[in-house]
């Protein structure tokens, strides 16, 4: 009975792994805004109701002027290819939205819009590297070898 658990709990890592990782994703949008900013608080009610359709969890805000805020910001910009850039800014996916006006709301409908209905990945792939297949397959061995230890030392009492 106890090898029959042991193994039914392997299957169920097994199937589980990816499920976990593809349920722990990085926000869809992030955005960097500073305190008092009209056009900052402009841009944020129009997120606020295009997010409706995505997890809380998918709005990521940073005020600029925290220092991890804004080192995050230089480094997406880096990764983006943004030399200048004031906020508001936004991050959806592959698109960057600069400051408010008609422009960048039709940009941040048009975008949000792709990952609500298409997916997209997190801006934050851009900077850090996605857990690959790789690592999924390790930790799924390293299960595998756990559980198969444990059948053993319950076969060999």
């Amino acid at each position: 009975m106890a090898k029959k658990t042991v193994w039914m709990v392997l299957l169920a890592a097994i199937v589980a792994l990816p499920l976990l990782a593809a349920s722990a994703q990085d926000p869809v949008v992030l955005f960097f805004y500073a305190e008092g900013c009209p056009d900052c608080m402009a841009v944020e009610e129009l997120l606020t109701a295009l997010i409706i359709d995505l997890p809380e969890s998918a709005l990521q805000r940073y005020e600029i002027s925290d220092p991890k805020a804004a080192e995050l910001l230089a480094e997406l910009k880096d990764a983006y290819g943004i030399e200048e850039a004031s906020v508001p800014i936004v991050f959806v996916g592959d698109n960057v939205a600069v400051g408010a006006g008609r422009a960048q709301e039709f940009k941040l409908r048009d975008a949000i819009g792709r990952c609500v209905t298409l997916g997209c990945p997190s801006p934050l792939a851009r900077i850090r590297p996605p857990v690959s297949v790789d690592d999924l397959l390790w930790l799924a061995l390293f299960a595998a070898v756990f559980v198969i230890l444990a059948v053993w030392q319950l076969h060999h009492r």
